[in-house]
């Protein structure tokens, strides 16, 4: 005969399994939480990154394919001026042209912000221009929550400010204020706004001042 045998009585097995349900349940709660948590961070991270190239994209220039390659970029940094649109609250930048073959009119860039907190930009190089606006902000598609995108611009109207100009009033020192949120989640009707700011968005302000690279007085 085989004596001291060990094994696992049923009584036991019953005792143990609603113990091995509950480890088992807080680590689903603790992966869950990891990915809901990891994915916000990925989101702010790319606002972050996505507010900055849009300010670089102001002043440098945007790059496009068959219309930038044999032509210098046109942003704040090589501009000869500058001025903002009344109506739509745009920034308009214009270079030094040194080919006047098609006009001093003939190479500009727009920025603007549009309804849905997004930047884009339209540029002419004489005869080349961008068929259609591009999107500088943000660098993904369109994704909206209800009637909001996720991500946006919040301060369309004050997004730039000339701040200094020359004697004859042309743009010297433009200033760059954007702020803009990611929304990770809509808002549930059981929340108030409060509860929503904290736990379902995230918002950044990145600020700067360039000088006009091109601006007759840009050191007086």
């Amino acid at each position: 005969m085989i004596k001291n045998q060990k094994g696992v009585s049923l009584l036991e097995m019953v005792v143990a399994l609603p113990l091995a349900v509950m480890v088992l349940a807080g680590l689903s709660v603790a992966i869950l939480n990891f990915i809901i948590n990891y994915q916000e961070v990925k989101l702010y991270t790319q606002l972050q990154e996505d507010l900055f190239n849009a300010i670089e994209t102001i002043r440098y220039g945007y790059t496009y394919e068959n219309v930038t390659e044999d032509e210098g970029l046109i942003g704040l940094a090589t501009a000869r001026n500058a001025s903002i649109g009344i109506t739509d609250n745009s920034l308009l930048i214009k270079p030094v042209i040194i080919d006047q073959s098609f006009g001093s009119n003939s190479h500009w860039s727009r920025f603007r912000i549009d309804g849905n907190g997004h930047m884009n930009v339209y540029s002419r190089y004489g005869v080349l221009h961008f068929e259609e606006a591009k999107q500088v902000f943000p660098s993904t598609k369109t994704k909206m929550f209800g009637n909001e995108p996720q991500f946006k611009i919040l301060n369309p109207n004050t997004a730039w400010q000339i701040i200094k100009r020359d004697g004859s009033g042309n743009a010297v020192l433009v200033k760059i204020e954007l702020e803009a949120q990611v929304r990770f989640r809509e808002r549930q009707p059981d929340q108030s706004f409060d509860e929503d700011k904290e736990k379902n968005l995230r918002k950044i302000k990145y600020e700067t001042s360039i000088f006009v690279g091109n601006s007759q007085n840009q050191g007086t």
